[in-house]
């Protein structure tokens, strides 16, 4: 198996595709699949403070990461105060993307880099390529994309209606 270069080191496919199915990536997906999407991914250096993914953006949708090594945050901008909320840390074995390799639509948050990053980029063309020459394997990759997509949706919603009954609780102080 071929192997991919950073910047930092050497990785065989093999790692890279541990990568993809461990905890905090694709677990959905299997690991012969993960395999033949490790061969398609190309390794691209980011220096730290780099803006990955900007929120609203409709420029660069096209491609999905996985995180090699370093770190970056996620955040959403809040319009009427003009700041934003971190959403969290992504660090190594991270994806980020998936929804807009999926839907082309604006990203729906800011990724930024907080330390020289590695990260291995998959991008929409050769997402088609891996579903025209191995539907197998590209229904199993977009199959986990999906399950993490919705597994971020309802913590989402989780932490939404957490919200609500804080914000609930602080009326009834108020009102009382």
């Amino acid at each position: 198996m071929d192997n991919i270069v950073t910047e930092t080191r050497q990785w065989t496919r093999g790692e890279i595709a541990e990568l993809l199915i461990s905890q905090t990536a694709l677990t959905d997906l299997n690991r012969e699949a993960a395999q033949q999407v490790a061969r398609l991914l190309i390794p691209e250096h980011v220096a730290a403070g780099t803006v990955l993914i900007q929120e609203g953006s409709t420029t660069s949708t096209g491609f999905m990461a996985l995180v090699l090594e370093g770190e970056a945050i996620v955040a959403n901008s809040i319009a009427a105060t003009g700041e934003s909320v971190v959403l969290g840390e992504i660090g190594a074995g991270a994806v980020f993307g998936e929804l807009g390799i999926l839907d082309g639509k604006p990203r729906s948050a800011t990724v930024t880099a907080v330390t020289d990053m590695e990260i291995a980029v998959l991008d929409r063309d050769a997402l088609r390529r891996l579903v025209d020459e191995m539907p197998g394997v590209g229904c199993a990759l977009l199959s986990a994309i999906i399950v993490r997509v919705g597994e971020r949706l309802r913590a989402t919603n989780t932490r939404v209606q957490e919200l609500v009954e804080a914000n609930n609780k602080l009326r009834e102080r108020v009102s009382a």
